[in-house]
């Protein structure tokens, strides 16, 4: 979902008839050293599966789920049956069309901007021909208000943030092209040149990297890690943040991008291999909506049945493994046996849907703990479509930050080709405490005139042409709040500080499956069981894996090169933390 808005941006814009994809060689992901863009390039398919009729079943409907069902079909199976407990397609691949009459003018309630270092997400958009382009209004792009403690300031398209932010822009930007030298202990390599380690295929030398920033951060969240950087004797960028008035502002408003004050309580190498993975550059818009990809997945037809027409509109209330495969019991009791199972939904709705963790689950220890205790962010969105893009005829911002309620504005242009075409204002992109606080704000009415009136403190002239079309608050804005959403629980995985290793019990689950004393027949993916919740990459990512298990597992033949056989967990989560060695916490 992309909670950094673009904080780079390095490549060339993509020219009319190129693809993200092609503009970059591809790289395994920091965590995993796996490079799934290679690999889809060079395999057809992920391999052949025996023609014996086994059900494979797919518990969610989401890009995990439907990746797995194209991936199974396509390496011969013919009984995949998913279910899907929403009655939609897509997951948190979630686009709305506000009418039916104007379907292109759309509300991402999940994912939406798309950096092209995801290379199994851009491999299926070239692959279903779905375009991606670099028109989202991020901060600083475009004409930007930041507002801060009661003042307003000016950020003008693509020129430099405000002056209040030198001190913090000049100490993260120094951090992530020049790395951290502690006063006692091993210099960290900058996060940009781990990512040309990876780029250039020196694995070995990005894990002794990665390994050294587990050591030292591992146990730390965002904001002491923060503190360990720049209240140092060292600080990147030459100079101490002000404490706490630095810290606040960073807190509030980022470098101008955002504020990231509510990921503070998470892991500081959650945000750190965001930029080693390039996750926060370069990020890109689909105009069609990202759900478009879950709409080709769901299209495509196998044996006569399309993927859509196999989705059983049912909940799965439990998953419990038997000696021959897998029973799953449905909300209405009924009970289907399947001989392998791929569940791509939540962990929470793992754990409190489908009693995937209980007593006797096929499920290890340490795999169960990780399913409970994995974090979910909260997370909230409300959208509104406009008579007139207002913001072009008036010359306001395209984009607003603040440190108050609504946070983050952004103004979307689905039709740039006609000015008089209506607009669609992203009026609050909220995370964490910002937005459980707007659960209390009422229905779309009460929400969005609370939101538009917080919005006037930063932009009065703004504010006033933030009304829905015909004064309609039911059609015309649209509103979510994830952690309210039946079967999400919360938006997606964000690891608290010590929770990596939680992550790597999960992405690598799959990999039981390679004995057959171990092989759960049951496999975990979706992006909460992924280094990369927030991502659609994550989703793909695990889906592939569970794939190529259940391929093995079944006793198919999974093609050279795969996930399964050629990536093994790289990193030890338990060194004692130099930072606590060296007394930094």
């Amino acid at each position: 979902m992309a909670f950094i808005p673009n904080l780079r941006r390095r490549k060339p814009v993509i020219a009319a008839g190129e693809t993200a994809s092609t503009q970059q060689a591809t790289f395994g992901y920091i965590d995993t050293l796996f490079d799934y863009g290679a690999f889809l390039a060079a395999s057809p398919a992920l391999g052949t599966l025996p023609a014996s009729g086994q059900t494979i079943a797919i518990i969610g409907a989401g890009m995990g789920g439907l990746v797995s069902a194209y991936e199974l079909l396509r390496a011969g199976a013919s009984n995949v049956v998913l279910y899907e407990a929403s009655g939609r397609i897509g997951g948190r691949a979630y686009s709305i069309s506000f009418t039916s009459q104007a379907p292109a003018f759309l509300a991402e309630m999940g994912a939406m901007r798309f950096p092209p270092s995801e290379y199994s997400l851009f491999h299926y958009l070239n692959q279903f021909g779905i375009e991606a382009n670099s028109n989202f209004p991020d901060p600083g792009e475009v004409l930007t208000n930041l507002g801060y403690q009661g003042q307003t300031y000016t950020w003008p398209a693509k020129g430099n943030p405000p002056d209040m932010f030198a001190t913090v822009h000049a100490g993260w930007t120094a951090f992530i092209s020049d790395g951290f030298t502690p006063s006692s202990g091993p210099a960290l390599l900058a996060p940009v040149a781990i990512t040309e380690l990876l780029r250039t295929g020196q694995y070995g030398a990005a894990r002794s990297a990665w390994q050294a920033y587990i050591d030292m951060f591992g146990n730390q969240s965002f904001y002491s890690a923060l503190q360990t950087l720049f209240s140092g004797a060292n600080p990147p960028g030459g100079k101490q943040w002000r404490n706490p008035d630095d810290y606040e502002l960073f807190g509030a408003l980022g470098v101008g991008s955002g504020g990231l004050g509510p990921m503070y309580p998470v892991a500081f190498l959650e945000i750190v291999r965001l930029m080693v993975d390039e996750l926060e550059t370069d990020q890109l818009f689909i105009p069609a909506g990202i759900e478009s990809l879950a709409q080709a997945f769901s299209q495509q037809v196998f044996g006569g049945l399309s993927i859509a027409q196999r989705v059983v509109n049912t909940p799965v209330s439990r998953i419990a493994r038997t000696g021959e495969g897998v029973m799953l019991t449905l909300a209405d009791g009924s009970n289907e046996f399947a001989d392998r199972v791929i569940v791509t939904a939540s962990t929470r709705a793992m754990q409190i849907d489908m009693a995937l963790t209980a007593p006797a689950s096929a499920l290890s220890p340490q795999q169960c703990s990780a399913v409970n205790d994995v974090h979910l962010t909260s997370s909230s969105k409300v959208f509104v479509m406009t008579q007139r893009k207002f913001w072009l005829d008036e010359n306001l911002p395209a984009n607003i930050q603040t440190d108050t309620l609504v946070r983050g504005v952004y103004c979307l242009d689905y039709a740039p080709d006609n000015p008089d075409a209506p607009g669609v204002v992203l009026l609050s992109y909220a995370w964490e405490d910002d937005a459980i606080k707007q659960l209390a704000l009422g229905d779309n009415q009460q929400r969005v005139q609370r939101l538009v009136a917080d919005l006037a403190q930063t932009n009065a002239t703004f504010a006033q042409y933030v009304v829905p079309i015909d004064n309609d608050y039911q059609t015309y804005v649209k509103t979510i709040d994830w952690d309210l959403q039946p079967g999400y629980y919360g938006a997606f995985k964000l690891n608290f500080a010590g929770g990596d290793a939680q992550s790597q019990q999960l992405f690598f689950q799959f990999q039981d499956s390679k004995q057959p004393a171990t092989d759960p027949f049951i496999y975990l993916a979706g992006d909460s069981c992924s280094f990369t919740g927030g991502w659609v990459e994550g989703a793909l990512q695990t889906g592939i894996n569970a794939v190529c298990a259940v391929i093995r597992s079944l006793g198919g033949s999974v093609v050279p090169n795969n996930p399964l056989d050629n990536m093994s967990p790289p990193y030890d989560y338990t060194a004692t933390s130099t930072s606590e060695a060296i007394g930094l916490r």
